[in-house]
């Protein structure tokens, strides 16, 4: 069982996607849709004009279907983070399935765009885990750069790991949560641009 990720996880699962090809980076958000730090998420990007990735969270969903559109609307990808955020699906194939499947329903309902994205709930997987989304056709993204911002550091922190290890198609993952829903939409304004002083431009995962 994996419960955290680094250079020996990337080279013993190849098949992951822990970086895009190309020269651009990749900001993702998981936990969405919330009604606030989603639409401050939204915000922060439509000043910057970046287009990002949101791993959404099947049982936030109900309600917040508008949030949902205007991530599509605004040319954002969208990606599967499971049902309930828990670790305990990882432990049964059948589980994972299901949670894949109940959220696909879900936002199949919402959105034009058909999704093939999934990441596992706090990047925690297991061979059942791989094996139910590839079942399934989805192609399972990880990362380059875990930010910290749902741990509250200080935004100068967190910016300081988004950049550090920065390259060519890095994958970061931040927060759209109640952790971060008063916090993110500064952090972005301070990172989006230091992103592009180094000469990066942004992408979504497709």
């Amino acid at each position: 069982m994996i419960t955290h990720t680094g250079i020996v996880h990337r080279t013993l699962f190849p098949s992951l996607l822990w970086r895009m090809p190309g020269k651009k980076v990749y900001l993702t958000f998981d936990d969405g849709p919330h009604p606030t730090a989603t639409e401050t998420v939204l915000d922060a990007l439509k000043r910057h004009d970046v287009r990002a990735t949101f791993f959404l969270t099947g049982k936030n969903i109900p309600g917040r279907e508008q949030i949902v559109r205007r991530i599509e609307d605004e040319g954002h990808s969208i990606g599967i983070h499971a049902y309930n955020h828990t670790r305990s699906m990882a432990f049964s194939k059948h589980r994972t399935t299901e949670e894949i499947r109940r959220t696909a329903e879900l936002i199949s309902t919402v959105v034009r765009q058909k999704v093939r994205l999934f990441r596992p709930p706090f990047g925690f997987f297991s061979w059942n885990t791989i094996a139910a989304a590839r079942e399934q056709g989805y192609l399972l993204v990880m990362w380059s750069c875990l930010t910290g911002d749902f741990r509250l550091h200080s935004n100068e922190s967190v910016v300081k790991n988004s950049l550090e290890q920065l390259s060519y198609g890095s994958i970061l993952v931040f927060h759209d949560n109640d952790l971060t829903q008063d916090t993110i939409a500064n952090l972005l304004d301070i990172v989006i641009p230091q992103i592009r002083q180094r000469g990066f431009e942004f992408g979504a995962i497709r």
